[in-house]
């Protein structure tokens, strides 16, 4: 097999694995559930070492922020950065970052206690009410996992998929977040 039937094979391959997460996202009855199950396919299915939340740290997510602390699996995956500082580092807005050089910055986006060995990593926003209140973190110690200038589509509609999700479940029910 030549080079480029290789690369469009394992193309869609990746893109078979987001579609099946996704298929799977509407399923969830409840934000803690959507979360839980979202990071532990996404481990499970890309062999990713790092998957964790960062929520940006808003008095109107509080809520929210409470159901999704009181998960003994979320716990530990689960950062609460100040806004300023997760917007200095999500500065394409809904669209992910990659990076695999100068790194520090984004520890600030690391769960408490946790220090991950990580040489590269992929900030994909999600939203809630069409507005961004944190990002799944994708680490991983390979440097080239995720470079600058890859195409982040399949995660940005992976981050859509969740935050529709999202958004539908606490609209549907406003009283269990």
């Amino acid at each position: 097999m030549d080079e480029v039937s290789e690369t469009i094979k394992k193309n869609n391959e990746l893109a078979d694995k987001f579609s099946r997460i996704e298929a799977e996202l509407p399923l969830f009855s409840k934000p803690t559930e959507l979360f839980e199950k979202l990071l532990v396919r996404l481990q499970d299915e890309f062999s990713i070492p790092f998957v964790w939340l960062s929520f940006v740290d808003r008095p109107e997510d509080i809520g929210l922020l409470q159901s999704i602390t009181a998960s003994e699996i979320l716990r530990d995956r689960l950062n609460l950065i100040d806004e300023a500082q997760f917007f200095e580092l999500a500065t394409q807005g809904a669209k992910p970052v990659l990076a695999n050089k100068d790194l520090q910055p984004f520890y600030r986006l690391f769960p408490k206690n946790k220090k991950f060995f990580i040489k590269s990593i992929a900030i994909a926003p999600f939203m809630l009410d069409g507005r961004i209140i944190g990002s799944i973190n994708y680490g991983d110690a390979a440097n080239l996992r995720y470079e600058p200038g890859m195409d982040t589509s399949l995660l940005q509609h992976l981050t859509g998929t969740v935050s529709s999700c999202l958004t539908g479940l606490l609209k549907d029910n406003p009283s269990t977040p």
